[in-house]
């Protein structure tokens, strides 16, 4: 691969001596920018089906352009992912907090590690040459460890393809993203996927309490290591017992901090919320498995005092919580809800939307959730995209029955939050959920600054000062 600089899937992006791999999609065929490819200096074309090109251009007919993108963006980085120690983990919620965890606790044990999460990268699992590019780079500087979120559309789009894992979390699976995966069924296989490509050296970690772990358990090649609190779980680890193994006693979810004691070792942190026991210990386990010291694991926990957007608590000297986070599934929504309606004395006040152009199926099931779990709720945007925000809104509070509930419409997303500072007092609790970390709305490709953090920060710790803030 040395005879060649570089290679995309984006003939925007092309250079001399560059590879160019035409990658088939919903929108626009890669085929089509062949020539624009070749313009900008590509000297080899990869693609599906049979492409003219002219003298001095190599050309190369593959069955899936996605796969060989990312095979040979592996050969291009000379396979980075074999010179690390790789940690996968895919599920539809907890992979940021697991992640952020298993970091932490790498860094208290003295490794160089690496991250890649939804929080640092532009995509939760960049597309195969920049994902190859970034670990090659981590390799480079000295990293030994990188732990990275596998997305389900990551595994189906075959980013991940050809990367050596040495461990791969499973976390759960509940409704999302069936806008691009259509069923239920197609977004399991595609987190089977990193189970399956799993070699028997590599260990992998499955949440049996999830009712899908059965599925991932199935396809594992090498050694498995289960979690969980249920029954279910303790008569499976009966049977399938290792050093690795975990008993998680003693939970207690206070409105601050939580403690549990997992193998005896009491850990206190301030992630809160049942889905987080889950999370902690997955990363426990984890570090088990990296042959990690337990009192380094319970220091290295105990040391992540804060993941971004998630569960992240905003304090203004405010008499009433305010939370900020990233649940955007109905499943997320209702463990948030439900961590904080536990803790909370007076009300519960959401603020919350549902993204356009994305599974339109989600929308009244957590309008429903809402009001299940909810006070007052004010619905409002998220990401529009290229729908109508007063769309997307009225299909959320379509299952919204009105008797009872207290639920307005405010499309303006920094009026809504506003509104939902000025309705609390001391006792109650204000949610923000669905877009945690994130910066800017997408109005139909038109990116608008807005952080939900930033903006309750201005108006409480503005209106506390004195100040006024509109």
């Amino acid at each position: 691969m040395n005879s060649y600089s570089g290679i995309t899937h984006d003939s925007r992006k092309v250079e001399p001596g560059y590879i160019f791999v035409a990658i088939p999609g919903a929108k626009y065929d890669g085929i089509d920018f062949v020539p624009a490819a070749i313009a900008a200096g590509a000297k080899l074309i990869v693609a599906e089906r049979k492409v003219e090109v002219p003298a001095g251009v190599e050309f190369k007919k593959v069955a899936s352009a996605r796969k060989a993108l990312a095979e040979l963006a592996g050969e291009y980085y000379d396979h980075p992912s074999k010179k690390l120690k790789l940690i996968g983990i895919t599920g539809t919620k907890g992979k940021t907090t697991t992640a952020y965890l298993i970091h932490s606790i790498l860094k208290t044990a003295g490794f160089k590690v690496g991250i890649i999460s939804t929080i640092n990268s532009s995509m939760t699992t960049p597309e195969a040459p920049d994902l190859q590019k970034e670990l090659a780079e981590m390799v480079e500087q000295g990293f030994t460890h990188c732990v990275m979120e596998v997305s389900s559309h990551g595994l189906a789009q075959e980013r991940v393809f050809g990367l050596f894992f040495s461990i791969a979390i499973f976390t759960n699976l509940t409704h999302d993203h069936l806008d691009f995966h259509k069923t239920t069924d197609n977004y399991l296989g595609a987190k089977r996927k990193l189970f399956e490509m799993l070699s028997p050296e590599g260990i992998a970690i499955i949440n049996v309490d999830d009712p899908y772990g059965k599925a991932m358990l199935e396809v594992v090649k090498g050694e498995v290591i289960t979690y969980g609190l249920s029954q279910a779980r303790h008569e499976l680890r009966d049977t399938r017992q290792n050093e690795f193994d975990t008993e998680v006693t003693d939970i207690h979810i206070r409105e601050e901090e939580m403690t549990l004691k997992i193998n005896s070792f009491e850990i206190r942190t301030p992630l809160i919320g049942m889905h987080n026991v889950y999370n902690i210990t997955a990363a426990y386990q984890c570090a088990l498995a990296l042959e990690i010291p337990q009192p380094t694991i319970k220091k290295g926990i105990e040391a992540l005092k804060i993941i971004p957007g998630r569960q992240e608590a905003m304090a203004c000297g405010q008499p009433f919580p305010v939370i900020v986070d990233f649940a955007h599934s109905p499943d997320s929504l209702r463990k948030l809800l439900e961590t904080y309606r536990a803790l909370t004395r007076g009300k519960v006040i959401l603020v919350f939307g549902c993204p356009g152009d994305r599974d339109r199926e989600k929308r009244p099931i957590m309008g429903r959730i809402a009001v299940e779990l909810a006070d007052q709720i004010l619905v409002t945007t998220d990401d529009p995209h290229s729908e109508e925000p007063q769309k997307i809104i009225a299909e959320i509070i379509r299952g919204v029955p009105e008797e009872g509930k207290k639920v307005e419409a405010i499309v303006d997303r920094r009026e809504a939050i506003q509104k939902a500072l000025s309705l609390a007092g001391a006792g109650d609790t204000v949610l923000i959920a669905g877009r945690g970390h994130e910066k800017y709305q997408d109005f139909n490709g038109t990116k608008v600054p807005i952080d939900d953090r930033e903006v309750v920060r201005e108006i409480l710790c503005g209106r506390l000062s004195g100040k006024t803030v509109k």
